[in-house]
């Protein structure tokens, strides 16, 4: 459509820069919030965990005694490498020649982003799927939000946890907003409001924006494909040691097609997830 101003026609430009899509924020974050440590060159790994934790501690004796021998019963974490994300885009070569920016770099980016959000909402599901569920559901306000964040880090840690995160849902980040605004001095509040993390206690609050999905998918360590409604999650506590999400193969690359003149902007990653200690993440829900 032609712009005029008064009688006159002037001219149009399509602008060299194009505008950000909108992507759920990234809260997997190694050594944070998940362990990558396990990763290997395999389709499937077993991870062993010894015998022994908080509740076999030696009581003492009296000196001079022989030691008494015992075998540890030991256990295998399963890790399944049977997520797969893949995205192709597809670029015309008479489109990228008519625009006025790198198009194919453009689409590029923007599968890695796709493919990004999808690998971070898998492992988010598979967090509340393995996680303990703390079996309450009362709704968190910013009157109890502090108690709950102190009850939570309370039960992980009477667990031998050593709870050091916590993602929170936007409702509920909202309500910690509320509550350090009644609590905290202007500098603090204004620390907070710049970014999507905050501190409470000693745990890293993070605002997890992908807890409004009702349907978050993810394939388990048996090859199940399980259906996770997150808009009922409050919070996810626990350590990065708690959960693993291993990626062992990664790509991306712009090719030319075979089927047509142009190319294809592709990212594929295969990914692993598992809650390596449930009683190291604890989950809290409402109604």
């Amino acid at each position: 459509m032609a712009v005029i101003y008064n009688t006159q026609f002037v001219d149009e430009k399509y602008a060299a820069t194009i505008e950000a899509n909108l992507y759920f924020g990234s809260v997997l974050q190694p050594g944070i919030t998940f362990t990558d440590k396990y990763t290997a060159k395999a389709g499937g790994i077993y991870v062993h965990k010894l015998g022994g934790g908080s509740s076999t501690g030696v009581v003492p004796g009296v000196p001079g005694r022989d030691f008494t021998d015992t075998v540890e019963v030991d256990s295998l974490i399963q890790m399944v490498f049977n997520n797969n994300f893949q995205k192709s885009r597809k670029i015309y070569g008479v489109t990228a020649a008519a625009v006025g920016y790198d198009k194919a770099e453009a689409e590029l980016a923007e599968a890695v982003k796709q493919v990004s959000q999808g690998w971070q909402t898998s492992g988010v599901a598979s967090m509340t799927k393995e996680g303990t569920d703390m079996a309450d559901v009362v709704a968190v306000t910013a009157l109890n939000i502090k108690a709950y964040i102190i009850k939570m880090r309370k039960m992980l840690v009477l667990a031998c946890a050593n709870p050091t995160f916590a993602l929170v849902s936007a409702d509920n980040f909202e309500a910690f907003l509320t509550y350090s605004g009644t609590q905290y001095t202007p500098a603090i509040n204004d620390s907070v409001l710049a970014g999507r993390s905050a501190n409470l206690l000693g745990i890293n609050l993070i605002e997890a924006n992908m807890l409004t999905q009702a349907t978050a998918k993810y394939y388990d360590y048996a090859g199940v494909l399980q259906t996770i409604d997150l808009t009922k999650v409050d919070f996810i506590m626990g350590d990065a040691e708690a959960f693993s999400a291993l990626n062992n193969f990664e790509t991306m690359r712009i090719i030319d097609s075979e089927r047509f003149v142009g190319s294809l902007a592709q990212v594929e990653t295969n990914a692993a997830y598992r809650v390596n200690n449930a009683a190291r993440l604890l989950v809290k829900k409402h109604a």
